[in-house]
């Protein structure tokens, strides 16, 4: 990466129970990796004072150095603490912190007595790492190696047949021989935006991550293609990263059959939750078995 250039990506976790840490015993996020670099949100107390952090877990390999501007808000809906500091990783500084003051200070910021941390990391130059580039797939590289085209609007995606077949029944079926199109060595897919098509791809292939942006478009997507892996990686996010509102969250497990983020919104409703929300606009649009749940956890928050 060279200098001028920027890169930007953003972390967040919540922490639970935030106001009963451990004097001095640190917790911390799920390791992440961006740029090809992984990194780890924490926090800790100190003698009263509560403190977030980011630590660059970059081996020791050879020597490299990460310029960076981290800006750090904890918020709600209605309360926000900014920090804003320039740091340089490096190997023999691997870890950056703010402090965010006492208790008293901060639990503001809490909501059911949990802390949601969100680090806007914005990298200004990296030395010695080699960052890998967003794949293309009409390219040389792409061309050379791919044994069908597929015309997705007004793009072409130079691709791989097995590849494809074995992350997405859809394209399994397309690809065989029973199907029509399966030696065609061009297809279009009709009704598919180009750049929700290169993001699919891009998760499958690995090289681009689910973010808050593009989750219920990949969705979508990952159900229509019958992608398990993309769909186990949309759910994951939802489950451990995702600031999406928990009605959403809900609904979207409901939509797309996501069970294990079904449950853990199940397990998470008591009586401050927003029940009327969770109902869709047509009540045909959730199961029996699923207003069965949601009827038995709302009369259980009520005891």
């Amino acid at each position: 990466m060279s200098a001028g250039e920027e890169k930007k990506c953003v972390m967040r976790h919540v922490f639970n129970n935030f106001r009963h840490f451990p004097e001095n015993l640190k917790h911390y996020g799920p390791k992440e990796e961006h740029f090809d670099v992984p990194w780890q949100i924490r926090v800790w107390r100190n003698s009263g004072s509560y403190y977030i952090g980011l630590d660059c877990l970059k081996p020791d390999v050879n020597p490299w150095n990460i310029k960076t501007k981290v800006t750090s808000p904890v918020l709600d809906n209605e309360y926000t603490i900014t920090r804003t500091q320039n740091f340089n990783f490096s190997n023999d500084s691997k870890s950056y912190y703010f402090s965010y003051g006492t208790f008293n200070q901060l639990k503001e910021c809490l909501i059911d007595g949990k802390l949601s941390v969100e680090l806007k990391v914005e990298i200004k130059e990296i030395l010695g790492i080699e960052i890998p580039k967003v794949r293309k797939f009409d390219d040389a590289a792409a061309k050379k190696f791919s044994d069908v085209v597929l015309i997705v609007g007004d793009k072409k995606f130079y691709v791989c047949k097995m590849f494809l077949s074995s992350h997405s029944t859809y394209f399994e079926s397309l690809f065989s021989g029973n199907s029509n199109e399966s030696q065609k060595s061009i297809i279009e897919l009709k009704d598919i935006d180009p750049k929700e098509f290169h993001t699919f791809l891009g998760i499958i292939h690995g090289f681009l991550l689910v973010e808050e942006s593009n989750v219920e478009n990949l969705l979508e997507l990952a159900n229509f293609f019958d992608a398990k892996l993309a769909m186990e990686r949309c759910e994951q996010f939802l489950m451990t990263i995702s600031k999406n509102d928990f009605v959403e969250k809900f609904k979207l497990s409901l939509k797309y059959k996501l069970d294990n983020l079904k449950n853990k919104c199940l397990s998470e409703m008591n009586e401050n939750t927003d029940f009327v929300g969770l109902a869709p606009e047509n009540s045909e649009d959730y199961s029996t078995d699923n207003w069965k749940e949601l009827y038995l956890k709302a009369v259980d928050s009520l005891k």
